[in-house]
C-alpha cells in the first residue's frame, strides 16, 4: 500500500473511531451513567474506565495506535491510590489513555467541556470542572480521601513536545497542598505527533502511532497545618513539577 493510500485508509479508520467514541459517549452519559448513579461514583468511573480501555484495545488491534509502558511503570501506576497525577498534555486523547491505565481516577476539565454535545454528561458526572475553584478543591479533597486519583494537566491546554515556552498553572500544586496528596508525574510522548492543538483529526500518519507512558519519581507533599499552602509554597511546588516533567 502506497503512503498516500495508507494515509487515506488510516484517516477513514480514525473517522470510524471518533464516531464510535462520540456515540459511545452519548450512550454512556445519557443512559448508563444515570442508572449507575444510584450505585455511586465509583461504579460510574469504572464504566468510563472500561469504555476507555476498550477504545485503546481496539486501536491497538486495528493498528491505529498503541500504548507502550514498561512493566515497572505499569506496576507503579496500577498501584496509585489517592494521588494528584500530573502529566504533560500533547494530544486530544491523553486523558483517555491515562484513565484507561490508572485505577479509579477522575480529572480536572475545562468548564466548557460541560457543554460538549458528545461527552457533556460524562464530564458533569465523572470529572471535576474549573468553573468553581472552591467547590473543585472541596470535591477533590473528598475524592482523594476515598483513594481516587485526580489527574491534572498543569499546562491547561495541549502543548507541542518541542514548544520553547510553557506556562504552568498552579492548580495542581494548590490541589496537592490542600489535600496533602503526593504528586505522581507522568511523561507522555507520541510518535508521530497527532491530535495536537490545531492539528486536523484526520492527520494520523501512515503507520501505527505510538504513545509512550513513563512514570517519573513521585513528589512528596506535606499538607500545611491550616489545610492549604501559601502562594510561595504553590509556586515552589509548581517549579518542582516543571523540573520533573521537563528536566
Amino acid at each position: 500500500m502506497t503512503r498516500p493510500v495508507a494515509r487515506i485508509a488510516r484517516s477513514c479508520l480514525a473517522a470510524v473511531f471518533f464516531l464510535a467514541f462520540g456515540t459511545g459517549g452519548l450512550v454512556i452519559g445519557c443512559i448508563c451513567l444515570p442508572v449507575l448513579a444510584m450505585l455511586g461514583g465509583r461504579k460510574m468511573r469504572a464504566l468510563v474506565r472500561a469504555s476507555y480501555r476498550l477504545f485503546v484495545l481496539a486501536a491497538r488491534l486495528t493498528g491505529l495506535f498503541r500504548v507502550e509502558i514498561s512493566p515497572n511503570d505499569l506496576a507503579i501506576l496500577s498501584g496509585l491510590r489517592g494521588r494528584v497525577v500530573v502529566a504533560n498534555h500533547l494530544t486530544l486523547i491523553d486523558i483517555v489513555i491515562l484513565v484507561a491505565i490508572l485505577p479509579d481516577s477522575t480529572s480536572i476539565a475545562k468548564a466548557a467541556a460541560k457543554h460538549n454535545f458528545f461527552y457533556s454528561q460524562i464530564v458533569r458526572r465523572i470529572f471535576l470542572t474549573n468553573d468553581d475553584p472552591l467547590r473543585l478543591l472541596a470535591e477533590a479533597r473528598r475524592l482523594i480521601g476515598e483513594s481516587v486519583n485526580v489527574i491534572v494537566f498543569p499546562e491547561g491546554t495541549r502543548t507541542p513536545a518541542d514548544a520553547t515556552f510553557r506556562r504552568l498553572h498552579r492548580g495542581a500544586a494548590q490541589l496537592a497542598l490542600h489535600t496533602g496528596a503526593d504528586i505522581q508525574p507522568i511523561r507522555i510522548s507520541c510518535d508521530k505527533p497527532v491530535l495536537a492543538k490545531g492539528q486536523p483529526w484526520y492527520d494520523v500518519a501512515d503507520r501505527t502511532i505510538v504513545w509512550t507512558i513513563r512514570a517519573l519519581d513521585a513528589i512528596p507533599v506535606r499538607s500545611p497545618a491550616e489545610g492549604h499552602g501559601t502562594h510561595a509554597e504553590a509556586v515552589a511546588l509548581t517549579e518542582q513539577i516543571f523540573g520533573t516533567l521537563w528536566p
